[in-house]
């Protein structure tokens, strides 16, 4: 399977799933909890897709450095987007 920029993942780096920023024929380039926000790129081969709700997303961005915001902003807002969506409208 292969996934887009915004979506989430679970791998053996991670103990919380991680944001992919980036792709290449093989890898996810991906931002990590443990390294507060900061990369790795991850094989594709040992990843694994997870589907989270917008609330959990955001909290684990929250959980990013102060810097995270100002370079990603663009996933980070679609983010707090689908947050005040599900909100406003829930399912």
């Amino acid at each position: 399977m292969d996934l887009n920029i915004g979506d989430f993942i679970i791998s053996k780096y991670s103990t919380t799933p991680s944001l992919i920023l980036d792709k290449t024929h093989n890898n996810y380039f991906v931002a990590l909890t443990e390294y507060n926000g900061d990369y790795k790129y991850i094989k594709k081969s040992e990843s694994k897709h997870v589907i989270l709700d917008p609330s959990e997303q955001l909290s684990i961005l929250a959980n990013y450095g102060n810097w995270f915001y100002n370079i990603h902003k663009t996933i980070y807002q679609e983010i707090i987007i689908n947050n005040l969506i599900q909100i406003n409208f829930p399912q």
